[in-house]
This record gives structure tokens, C-alpha cells and sequence, in this order.
């Protein structure tokens, strides 16, 4: 643990482009609930930056997005995410932040130690805006020599997150990049407080359950927060901490607590999935776009 903090550091006196965070902001914009999102291009688009600009246009809030990596995949294959140069996606980043009034912004873990890096400096500037960071399932796709992008992660990122949103199996192998022990082993309560003792305000767990039905559970600092069950997409579906992760920034965005965001994240994203459809020769996408 650790490792990281002299890059980080460095990236921290770095000037902020423009002067002070938000400087430029217009005074008339500031009733728009606005959500940044920093993310992969994919182009199934049952991920990353448009699956997020989808669903928090879908939930009333204004996306704005900005992308990080290159996704090389299709519905039924991923092969690899190639990461941006990390000055370019920071100067973006911020020449939007100081443009516009981002009440919330929701990050998908990079698959990079200098996007990591980057980020954590970013987002460390806006420390009063609430951070949503999806752990995205393409972690289980990627070499599973190379853990040092998920632990620079947890020492840099996952401390100043509002809520971390990713599935069992995803966590499990975040926790893995920075643990000793079997974390196979862990039940899904320690495995979320394994998370939030790395300074995470708030983790929720998706699916963990088999059967008909699923239960994510939300933990904070004390222990479980909420439990909420939904029942099973009757067939594989892409995106469902896309969409959560989502849906949740933009609550946040508009003044949600976070259990009251979570639960109306939860129905959002369940119901794109139930609307779900086979775009091409792989797993099936939900079905975004409108509210329910």
C-alpha cells in the first residue's frame, strides 16, 4: 500500500487549468443537476460512457462525458481497453468542470496505473462533489498477473468515493489486488467491509445470490445499510453496474441521500434490464432510455 502516493502527490500541485474549481461557472446553470462521467468508449454501448449518458439523461440529469480508454469488444467477446493519454483526458475533464456545475461525477475504474493516478488528482480537486466508481466486469477479463491498476486503485481512488458499485466476483478480485488471504472466503458482509475499510464511504455489492432472485446489499462504515431483491433477468444481460452506478450519480446529483439513490438506482437499472433485447450475436443489452 502506498506505492502510489509520490505520483499522486505530484499530480496534487499541479495548477488547476483556469483558476480555482468552478470559477467560470454561471450562476443561471446552477439548478441543472449535472453528472460527469469518465469512462471507456464501448461500442455495444451496454457500457461505459454512453450506456452512463443514457441512463442519467433517462433519470432527468444532464450528462456530460468525457472518455479515458478504447474498449476492443462486442456482445460477445471482449478482447481489450486501451487507455488514453491520461494529460489529454485530464485537460477535458477539467476544462468541463470549470465550465459547468457538476453536482456529481462517476468514474469507471481504469485500467491503468498513470489513469489512475490521474484520476485520483482530478477528483481530489473537487473533493465536495459526491464520487460514484464503478468496478466494471471487464476486470475479470484482463490479465490476472497484472493487479497493480486495482491496487493503485484502492490506495488512491476507492478512499474518496462516496458509494463503490461492482458485483460479487468483481469485488472479490478488486479485494484480491490488495489483501492477504483466500478472499474467496469471505461472505458478501466482510467482503464490503474489506472495502469500505479502505476508505470508501459506502460499497454496494451486486448479486449475491444465485436463484430466481437477486440481493445487492449496500455497506457503510457500521456495517449493512439496506438489502433490496429483485428478481433475476430471465437471460444474461450486459450493464447492470453501468446502469446502478449510473442512475445513482445522477440521485446524488439531485440531492438523494445515498440509500434513497440506491434504491431508485436498483429499479432503474433492473427495469432496463427488463426491457432487454438481442442486439447481435452475443449476451443480450438492456434497454435504456426511458424512465419507469
Amino acid at each position: 500500500m502506498l506505492k502510489f502516493a509520490a505520483s499522486y502527490r505530484i499530480l496534487l500541485r499541479m495548477p488547476v487549468r483556469g483558476g480555482p474549481p468552478g470559477s467560470r461557472r454561471e450562476t443561471s446553470m446552477r439548478h441543472v443537476a449535472a453528472v460527469l462521467v469518465v469512462g471507456p468508449a464501448d461500442p455495444t454501448s451496454a457500457a461505459g460512457v454512453t450506456a452512463d449518458v443514457l441512463t442519467i439523461a433517462s433519470q432527468g440529469a444532464y450528462p456530460l462525458s468525457v472518455v479515458s480508454e478504447m474498449c476492443l469488444r462486442d456482445t460477445a467477446q471482449f478482447d481489450a481497453r486501451i487507455a488514453l493519454d491520461p494529460e489529454l483526458v485530464l485537460e477535458q475533464a477539467r476544462m468541463i468542470l470549470e465550465d459547468a456545475p457538476v453536482a456529481a461525477i462517476k468514474l469507471t475504474l481504469p485500467g491503468s496505473v498513470d489513469m489512475v493516478v490521474a484520476l485520483a488528482g482530478l477528483v481530489s480537486d473537487y473533493g465536495n462533489v459526491p464520487l460514484v466508481i464503478e468496478a466494471p466486469s471487464l476486470i475479470l477479463n484482463e490479465d490476472d498477473t497484472d493487479d497493480s491498476p486495482l491496487s493503485a486503485a484502492i490506495e488512491l481512488l476507492l478512499p474518496q468515493a462516496a458509494v463503490l458499485v461492482g458485483d460479487v466476483a468483481v469485488c472479490r478480485r478488486l479485494v484480491s489486488s490488495a489483501f492477504e488471504g483466500d478472499e474467496s472466503q469471505l461472505s458478501v458482509e466482510d467482503l464490503g467491509a474489506a472495502l469500505c475499510a479502505t476508505g470508501a464511504d459506502h460499497v454496494l455489492l451486486l448479486g449475491g445470490a444465485a436463484g430466481v432472485q437477486v440481493v445487492h446489499v449496500l455497506h457503510g462504515s457500521s456495517g449493512v445499510v439496506r438489502r433490496d431483491v429483485f428478481e433475476r433477468a430471465s437471460v444474461p444481460v450486459l450493464g447492470l453496474a453501468s446502469s446502478v452506478s449510473a442512475a445513482l450519480a445522477a440521485g446524488l446529483a439531485e440531492g438523494q441521500g445515498v440509500p434513497a439513490a440506491v434504491q431508485a438506482a436498483l429499479r432503474c437499472a433492473h427495469a432496463a434490464e427488463g426491457r432487454h433485447f438481442r442486439l447481435g450475436m452475443g449476451t443480450a443489452v438492456p434497454g435504456r432510455g426511458t424512465r419507469k
